[in-house]
Parts: C-alpha cells; structure tokens; sequence
C-alpha cells in the first residue's frame, strides 16, 4: 500500500506540474484573405516557406485553401504533411519546408489560416518565419512582386515568436491584388497565478500522503 501511495503521490504532484505547463503554452492563429483578381485566368502557383531559423522548434498548421479558382496539384519539400489542412515542422533537420499549390487558372480570391506554436527564439537564433509568395507556372518567376525589403517579394512574412506582431503584410506593384491579415482572438486562458497556486495545491498534496503513507 505504501508503494501506491508513493507513486499517487508522485502522480498528483507531476500532473499539476504538467497541467501548468500545458495551459501556459499558447499559440498565434490568423486569417488570411486575398484579392488576386489580377491573377484571374492565370495559372498560379502559391508557395508557402516555413524556414528554421534555430531553437526552440516550431510548428505551423495552414488549414484548406479556399478559392474561386481551380487546384491542380500540390507539392512539398521538407517536413510538411496532409492534404488540406497541412501541417509543418522544423523539428529535427528539417530547415527548409515548402507547400507549393498551383490554381489553373486562378480566380478573383484566395483565404485560409495559418495557426503556428509561439516559441520564441533563443538568443543567437533567428525566429523561425513563415512567408508566402507567389510565381508563374515555373514556380521560379514571380507573378506578384512586392515591397518585401529582401527583394524575395515575399506577399508576407510572419516571424513567429512575436505574436501577430510577427505579422509583416507587403504591398504588391501589381494594382487590385491586396492582403488582408486578421489576428484571431484565442479562447481565453487563466491567467498564471491561478494556474501556479492549482500546481502548488497539487504539489503539496502529494507531499502530505507521501508523509502518511
């Protein structure tokens, strides 16, 4: 009986730590629309980049792509899985991870969301970004050129980390093609110090059937 005991204890004690740490995490979720009406009758291809820039590791989930144009096909590089939703990770080697999806032909809009961890980088590390651009049938010409300051013509880059102020929307040459980005409200939280007096209580319960037991 002492042995269960010990171990309920050790049980109790883990899972607040557990439940703490958990709920503490959070994540950064935006809805993305597009007016692509310059693009209309064009064929398309839609990159998405999810670039590791150092620890801590970081995921992105892009949901389905919703559009009045066509898909015809999709590929991928790196760590990058499903069918729409697609899921990225640039856990292990994985530094360069790529969604290409092509629309013949493209039609007046496109919108998803992309909901991403929110770890942020450590010191030395560049945080982990990602961006979308968009190229001609090759998947190499540029079909929208924007202001992007690297000169990639990224549409935009997302620095995760930073919340939706990781959110860089660039602005296109190309008149009538324009971005909308909007944070989504996440579902409320407690707040820490509910969160640390519950792990605490747990923590402390444990210790007091250790004692007995």
């Amino acid at each position: 009986m002492g042995i269960r005991w010990s171990r309920l204890a050790q049980l109790l004690g883990s899972t607040g730590l557990a439940i703490l740490g958990a709920t503490l995490a959070n994540a950064t979720t935006i809805d993305v629309a597009i007016d692509t009406s310059p693009l209309i009758g064009d064929t398309a291809v839609f990159a998405f980049d999810f670039i590791d820039g150092g620890q801590p590791d970081n995921n992105v989930t892009l949901s389905t792509l919703v559009s009045d144009g066509t898909p015809s096909s999709t590929s991928t590089t790196g760590s990058v899985s499903g069918t729409g939703p697609w899921q990225f990770s640039d856990a292990g080697s994985s530094f360069f991870n790529e969604l290409l999806v092509t629309f013949s032909p493209m039609g007046s809009s496109l919108s998803f969301s992309l909901t991403t961890s929110n770890h942020l980088a450590g010191g030395g590390s560049l945080p982990d970004a990602f961006s979308m651009f968009v190229f001609d049938a090759s998947g190499i010409v540029p079909l929208i050129t924007t202001d992007d300051p690297t000169g990639a013509n990224a549409v935009f880059l997302f620095d995760i980390g930073q919340g939706f102020g990781g959110m860089n929307v660039y602005t296109a040459a190309q008149a009538g093609f324009s971005v909308s980005a909007t944070a989504v409200s996440p579902v409320p939280e407690p707040g820490p110090l509910p969160l640390l007096l519950a792990a605490t209580a747990a923590w402390l319960v444990a210790r007091w059937l250790a004692r007995r037991h």
